[in-house]
């Protein structure tokens, strides 16, 4: 008969409790047993304790995991996480200490304190470690052959590191359930599974969203799902991020590339106005997946399910050779032609009036700046924008604007001096920037229309021309999120897709062909931009980090209860952590295990 032992709950926490926010737990004891780090309002005490004999000045409330990393020393674990509260079961940290001779104790479980003594490379700690990789291994099928998480496997990198021998258990191994679904997103596989309850402890505690729990006894134990309930959280990829080995997988990429052949750029999830960093891996011109990437301010080191699938708008359907003509009668041409074309057409209404602008909050500043000057030079009449239609939200990450530049292009519009309406109207040309949120019944009555379009869609079937756009994650470009963060975002794809180009490019183009002059490259476009808004006075485009800017004026009164925020008069600095600031940490400040 199994067992079902369902996850404890958390306690409730009164509105307004750091600790909310997922805050990091550093601190012994079982789950719920005490505050993380960001949540305890005391001062940091610094005490002084030694490492395997050098001298390090740690944090009172860092165990001796983090105070050991502070100097580059590694000690290995599996079931521990810096967001989550201690489990204390892999037994992968033990390590000796000055006040406890004779003994192991859990770097994990165990606090620093003034003048402690750490040995991690002691026989004793070495043996130990060399057991737990054994035991780990006993039940383990060694499939890292057709395993996703090859590459990337504490597993693999431990057996190498701290036991690389033979085992000596000559029985058969234990069989589980493999290939289990979960939920529509993730795929379990228990023979691999070594219990760490990563991914228990993150559903109960972050995403607040307990569907996971421990069933079974000893070596029979599993991770579950309860009966009839599916993990169909809105956040349940994190725990394929978490999960140390290669028990849960992402069905999303789950058998398409080996993670030693993608490329790894930083850039911003577009799946919402929440604008979370992330990772994009990609090989050529396809992108693979996304991972989150770490920014205490914007995401943690956390992001949901809807945005890790963004991407594949980047992959499909897109628009990728420049064309013109309607319809049956469009043909491919270059981008040269294509161009000429367009300018061709938009001669005769040049300072004539009845043209129109639309600007798509999926939108770069950069390309909404260049379609601003294009309809100043052409004398643009009208001005509308529109988007994605807004979708479901929570209190931590997920926004209902489902448009990562809402803001952005309002800033933008501000400093142009431009009204931004909702309808497109009846125009005699319209010039489209990004195709996202048109109709095909909102053009007509038009006589001229110019779409530069990421994706094929009804709109670009009815553009006289069609150019190809790059999608955010190909391009250079910035973004405001919902609550006036300024965050740049990189090329991420390293292959050129046909013809596409960045919006702002095709109409700095257009423009040269109308003898006007726009950008040359994003830094230009933003320049433009820095010059005529007040909000971005004396900022560069290089300038700008990968951890972005607080725009103070755009910051909004009401805050989503579990949503991480800047941190006051210090939005420059990454947000509490068990790390200093810009210390390079293990890939768990990354939103990964390993």
């Amino acid at each position: 008969m199994t067992d079902h032992m369902p996850p404890p709950s958390a306690p409730a926490r009164p509105p307004g409790d750091p600790s909310a926010s997922g805050a990091v737990n550093t601190a012994g004891g079982q789950p719920g047993a005490a505050k993380g780090q960001a949540a305890i309002p005391a001062p940091p005490k610094m005490v002084k304790v030694v490492v395997d004999g050098t001298e390090v000045e740690a944090d009172s409330r860092d165990n001796l995991i983090e105070a050991a990393r502070r100097i580059g020393v590694a000690i290995p674990y599996f079931c521990y996480h810096p967001r989550l509260s201690i489990a204390g079961q892999c037994r992968m940290c033990l390590v000796e200490t000055s006040d406890a001779p004779g003994r192991l104790v859990p770097g994990c479980q165990v606090r620093v304190k003034e003048g402690l003594k750490i040995t991690t490379n002691s026989p004793a700690v070495k043996d130990n470690q060399r057991g737990c990789m054994e035991f780990h291994l006993i039940n383990h099928p060694v499939d890292c052959a057709i395993c996703d998480q090859s590459g990337e496997c504490k597993l693999q990198d431990y057996y190498m590191e701290y036991d690389h021998q033979p085992s000596r258990i000559r029985t058969y191994k234990l069989n589980k359930p493999k290939r289990e679904i979960f939920g529509p997103l993730v795929v379990y596989d228990a023979e691999r599974c070594i219990m760490c309850t990563r991914c228990v402890r993150f559903m109960d505690e972050v995403a607040k969203e307990p569907q996971l729990a421990v069933v079974q006894r000893g070596s029979h134990s599993l991770i579950s799902t309860f009966p009839g309930q599916p993990l169909d959280s809105k956040y349940s990829g994190n725990t394929v991020d978490i999960c140390p080995v290669g028990a849960l997988l992402n069905r999303d990429f789950r058998f398409q590339s080996r993670v030693w052949f993608v490329n790894k750029s930083p850039t911003v999830c577009t799946g919402c106005a929440n604008g979370c960093n992330v990772y994009a891996e990609s090989r050529g011109e396809v992108i693979y997946r996304l991972l989150p990437r770490r920014n205490e301010e914007v995401n943690q080191v956390w992001m949901c399910d809807a945005g890790r699938l963004s991407y594949h708008a980047s992959n499909e359907r897109r628009l990728e050779w420049a064309r013109i003509g309607r319809g049956d009668g469009a043909e491919s041409v270059g981008p040269r032609l294509a161009i000429e074309k367009a300018v061709e057409l938009l001669k005769p209404l040049q300072g004539q009036g009845g043209v129109g602008i639309y600007v798509s909050a999926q939108c770069t500043n950069e390309e909404a700046v260049a379609a601003f000057q294009l309809g100043a030079h052409l004398g643009a009449q009208r001005y509308s924008t529109g988007g994605v239609p807004p979708g479901d939200s929570d209190d931590f990450l997920i926004r209902a604007d489902k448009n990562p530049n809402t803001n952005g292009l309002r800033l933008v519009a501000q400093a142009f001096g431009v009204k931004l309406e909702e309808s497109v109207g009846r125009l005699k040309g319209l010039i489209a920037m990004r195709t996202d949120g048109l109709s095909a019944n909102s053009l007509q009555g038009t006589e001229l229309f110019i779409a530069v379009a990421q994706n094929e869609s009804a709109v670009s079937a009815l553009a006289d021309v069609a150019l190809p756009c790059q999608s955010v994650y190909e391009q250079e470009g910035t973004l405001v999120n919902w609550y006036g963060r300024l965050q740049r975002t990189w090329a991420s794809v390293a292959a050129q897709r046909a013809d596409a180009a960045a919006g702002w490019s095709w109409a700095s183009r257009i423009l040269g062909g109308l003898g006007g002059a726009g950008p040359g490259n994003a830094a230009e476009a933003f320049a433009a931009l820095a010059q005529k808004s007040p909000h971005l006075q004396g900022l560069t485009f290089d300038a700008l980090s990968e951890d972005g800017m607080v725009l103070e004026e755009l910051l909004p009164r009401d805050w989503p209860a579990r949503a991480p925020r800047p941190s006051p008069a210090a939005h420059s600095v990454r947000g509490p952590q068990t790390t200093p600031p810009g210390m390079k940490v293990g890939d768990e400040a990354s939103g990964g295990s390993r």
